[in-house]
This record gives C-alpha cells, structure tokens and sequence, in this order.
C-alpha cells in the first residue's frame, strides 16, 4: 500500500535520482521541502514546494513508471497545495497544462511570473530550439 510522508535527509541521494532521470529541474533538490509516496520502504513518488524570495513553486513531481496511473501524483499534488494559502507557481513543459489546470493552475504570462521564475524561463527558453516549451502557471490562492 502507497501511502505519502514528509521526505528525510536519507531519501536525498533517491529524491536527487528521481529527479534527473526524468530531466527535471535539478536545482533547489533540499530534502525537507519534499514529500514522498512510498510503498512500504520504496519511494515511488516525489513532489516539493520550493520557497523562493518572492514566492513558492511546486516542483519535482516524479511517480515511477510502474506506479503511474493510480493517482499517485495527484495525491502528492493535492498533499502539497493543501498546505499552501497564498499563490503558488510551477515551470511546466507546454503538454502539461491540462494536468495542472485540474488544480486550479493557470498559464500565465511570463511577464507574471515572479523574477525567480522569470529568470528561470529565460534560461529554458534556449531550449526552445531542441522542441522543449516551458510555460508558467499560477494557482491564485
């Protein structure tokens, strides 16, 4: 049975794996921003919410391949929003958006975006040429 957790400093080095194998951010990887789904001592999902100057962006969400398809994602996402009271935002390839918008994310702007997010978008913007769209969302508190 999948149930979720708050991360520990020993499922860093697996939180960090996750996340480059699916080519993800690997910037702000901090453990204690993370929670888990695990299935008894297997992590087979990861989500965060990185605290920035100017605001909070959920991230690094990653379900194993063999555990997709059975809500796991969405159990992370709704465990980390529902702490969240004020806006927060998220960097997401453009095939993406129909997932987030279920909850209550939407596109905006670049120029919407705080400046931590804006300067990360400028830097994934080059790779616009490899066929790679990042927009950013925002889930109005």
């Amino acid at each position: 049975m999948v149930y979720l957790r708050p991360a520990t400093e020993a499922d860093q080095d697996v939180i960090r794996a996750m996340v480059f194998a699916e080519r993800l951010d690997p910037t702000s990887l901090n453990w204690r921003n993370f929670i888990v789904a695990a299935d008894g001592r297997e992590i087979v999902g990861i989500a965060q919410i990185k605290p920035h100057g100017d605001c909070r962006e959920f991230g690094s969400l990653v379900v194993k391949p063999a555990y997709r398809g059975r809500g796991i994602g969405r159990q992370l996402v709704e465990a980390l929003l529902s702490k969240e009271a004020g806006d927060v935002y998220l960097l997401c390839a453009v095939q993406r958006v129909p997932y987030y918008r279920q909850f209550g994310f939407e596109v905006i702007d670049d120029a919407q975006a705080p400046p931590t997010l804006r300067r990360k978008l400028r830097l994934v913007g080059l790779f616009r040429i490899a066929g790679v769209h990042v927009v950013a969302m925002k889930r109005a508190a």
